[in-house]
């Protein structure tokens, strides 16, 4: 059995998702595809997780693959969240999820942010609704607010206000369009993405698992399940998956730990030294479950008194990380032509960890376009 250390296991991640050796804008889109998705809930995160994996692009650049030539598109895949995916892709990504998600079904009555309770929604009405949402974008680009009006004089007012709600509620098969000014667009996905060609769901949730273990594995069947899936994709399912990839994975350990990679993929470079400025809901740290061996306890106590650390954990805050693990916290805001930066390391940086970070500051700047105002605190 191979054998590695988790400081190799960091070094390979940190590679094979663009963050030791950056890749050229060139590789734009293969970088969304090696990643398997860029989370996407927040589009500035999104965009800045590109900016600190490929050289020489610009933020207006990305929107321009993702807007104008639709090299990628922002659509609601892994864990039921938005994520960016290169276009010619998201049929594939939308048949594993279906693998696992399961026919529509009632949905239960719900009180949103606000206090307002929404009725609960039978399976015979969802499907209704499902299809006059489809009907209603045919060669259409439509605002949240547009298509819900349009969906309630095809099947009645009841739950209009589900789909105003800001929520995905019979959206999730659907793809974004452009925004207008700060408000969302919706597309079909069959209609944006030239060339649409569905995908069988038990072969795509296959490919899925493979491309996850490219890029995150050492990993076992309960990773995978956490990181790619609901609660409805339940553990027995997870390791049934692994079983059917048969002599495709190869299990090692790892100072103890036993996981899967893809057969004779076990080659693990040396970890190198690197600094990186990670957004929130950064894919590293979403794919890298092995939480206790990625966050220190001082930078879990930093991420314990942050407002939404206390609430979302790791994900939810920004991350200075430092050979592979978290070293601090930072902060970004935009105040005119300007974006401050505030970094808060768990401990004292060093000569070139400084060096390294000045670095991180001026890409940002340079991606944004804006000046970069660096405070370490």
């Amino acid at each position: 059995m191979v054998s590695a250390t988790w400081d190799e296991v960091r070094a390979r991640r940190l590679a094979r998702s663009s963050l030791a050796a950056r890749a050229p804008a060139a590789r734009l889109v293969d970088v969304a595809h090696d990643l398997g998705g860029v989370h996407a809930q927040v589009q500035a995160a999104a965009e800045l997780q590109l900016a600190f994996r490929v050289d020489g692009i610009a933020q207006a650049g990305v929107r321009e693959a993702l807007w104008e030539r639709r090299l990628l598109v922002k659509a609601w895949t892994l864990r039921g969240t938005l994520h960016l995916h290169p276009a010619v892709e998201l049929a594939l990504w939308r048949a594993a999820r279906r693998a696992v998600a399961g026919a529509p079904g009632e949905l239960a009555a719900w009180r949103d942010p606000a206090g307002v309770l929404h009725p609960e929604v039978g399976r015979d009405e969802g499907e209704a609704i499902r299809a006059a949402v489809w009907d209603a974008l045919d060669g259409r680009c439509l605002l949240r607010e547009e298509l819900a009006g349009e969906v309630a004089g095809r099947v009645g007012p009841e739950h209009e206000e589900r789909l105003r709600s800001g929520f995905a509620f019979f959206l999730s098969e659907l793809c974004q369009g452009p925004p207008q000014g700060a408000k969302v667009t919706f597309v079909r996905p069959d209609q944006w993405i030239e060339g649409w060609q569905e995908v069988g769901e038990e072969e795509a949730l296959a490919e899925v698992c493979r491309r996850y273990l490219r890029t995150y594995s050492p990993a076992r069947p309960g990773d995978f399940r956490e990181w790619f899936a609901s609660p409805v994709f339940k553990a027995p399912e997870a390791r049934a998956l692994f079983d059917s990839l048969g002599d495709e994975l190869e299990e090692i350990d790892v100072e103890g730990h036993r996981a899967f990679v893809l057969a004779g993929d076990t080659a693990f470079p040396p970890l190198e030294p690197t600094l990186r400025l990670l957004p929130e809901y950064d894919v590293y740290i979403m794919g890298f479950r092995e939480r206790g061996l990625l966050i220190p306890e001082v930078v879990r106590e930093q991420i314990a008194a942050h407002g939404r650390g206390r609430y979302e954990g790791p994900a939810g805050v920004r991350l200075l990380v430092i050979d592979g693990v978290a070293a601090g916290l930072w902060e970004r805001k935009k105040r005119g032509k300007r974006i401050d930066l505030q970094v808060t390391p768990a401990r004292r940086l060093t000569r070139p960890q400084r060096a390294e970070l000045d670095d991180e500051v001026e890409r940002i700047g340079a991606f944004t376009g804006l000046e970069p105002v660096l405070a370490v605190e």
